[in-house]
């Protein structure tokens, strides 16, 4: 197998030679740099749909017992997410963190710092650590829950993940009354268009019902709670839909202005998450994994779209992305999930 430094490369972003169904022309290009928008397009798109973003939340203000239930892993983007819905559009949140048993001391400890920094409510959340585990697990044999489209954006570690957050973050709205609900994935990580969705509840369990017994096979029958959300929870709500915003996806802002603007909160970068994360020590795991089963690195599909975008200088993506975690490093996380190589 190849080192991730010695793949060929987009001469323009970084993607490489490995990376699903990519394409270069003569002059080394990549498939999706050839098809990137100029600059005056791209700011016209990213206006365009901040203006779409921002009917949604001023509709929305005041219309429950909070504004807006924000996914906040403690890194940079969800904190810079968060600062930027309570002092932009003066919402009243909920900050929400999943204590997935690998959050940084750091990052916890930012957690409540920003929060207090913010005068924001803050709820954590530990799901129990033999379900977490066994969902790692499982989600690294198996390939979990993952399709051929999340794979060239996620690990398969973090892809199950996400969707434990995303579906806590929902049930959360509908507890609370709150009409919004907010992640800081950042281009790359989602399609542009993901800066605001209305989600017809009824219709996504509906769809999501035949996926049931894959869930229940995968991480037993206790994934229901996870993964799923009761009709009679929709119905006692008297709502159908929510919101789903991605402020960051309107923004044009880079990961060193993005810390720059956070520190005054007392946010502190943890040391020990990785080249990639800024909260996660499992992260490194999932990224190793991912080269290993997919030749190419977890991250390059984020990596590329911010340097396309000029949100990142390639010198820095190309480091994001061809340094890959070593396992003989990773004993900590591998021990604590009960994994093996030979699982790998």
């Amino acid at each position: 197998m190849k080192k991730a430094s010695d793949l060929i490369r987009c001469t323009r972003c970084t993607l490489p030679e490995t990376f699903p169904n990519i394409g270069f022309n003569e002059q080394g290009l990549c498939d999706y740099c050839q098809e990137f928008p100029d600059v005056k397009i791209l700011d016209s798109e990213r206006t365009e749909i901040r203006e779409n973003m921002e009917a949604e939340i001023h509709k929305s203000k005041g219309k429950g017992e909070y504004d807006c239930i924000v996914a906040f892993s403690g890194g940079k983007d969800s904190t810079y997410t968060l600062m930027h819905l309570v002092r932009a559009y003066n919402l009243n949140c909920l900050a929400v963190t999943i204590d997935n048993g690998f959050v940084a001391k750091q990052a916890v400890e930012n957690c409540y710092t920003v929060t207090g920094s913010l005068g924001v409510d803050f709820i954590m959340f530990k799901p129990a650590s033999d379900f977490m585990m066994n969902m790692y697990k499982t989600s690294i044999k198996t390939g979990g829950v993952q399709n051929q489209a999340t794979f060239k954006r996620v690990s398969s570690v973090c892809n199950s993940c996400i969707n434990l957050i995303n579906n806590h973050m929902i049930k959360l709205a509908l507890f609370y009354e709150a009409p919004l609900v907010a992640g800081g994935y950042i281009g790359g990580q989602l399609p542009k268009n993901a800066s605001m969705i209305n989600m017809n509840l009824i219709q996504r369990e509906q769809i999501k019902r035949p996926m049931f017994e894959k869930y229940k096979t995968l991480f037993g029958t206790g994934s229901s709670k996870f993964f799923f959300i009761r009709d009679n929870l929709i119905t006692s709500s008297g709502r159908n839909s929510i919101a789903i915003i991605n402020p960051m996806l309107t923004v044009s802002i880079g990961e060193e202005e993005i810390i720059d603007s956070i520190r005054e909160l007392g946010w502190v970068r943890p040391q020990d998450t990785g080249q990639n994360s800024s909260n996660c020590l499992l992260n490194d795991l999932g990224v190793a994994i991912h080269y290993k089963k997919h030749k190419f690195h977890a991250y390059e599909f984020e990596v590329a779209e911010q340097i396309r975008c000029g949100l990142m200088n390639r010198e820095l993506g190309l480091k994001k992305v061809t340094e890959i975690p070593d396992f003989s490093e990773l004993s900590y996380q591998m021990d604590k999930i009960g994994l093996a190589m030979s699982d790998i």
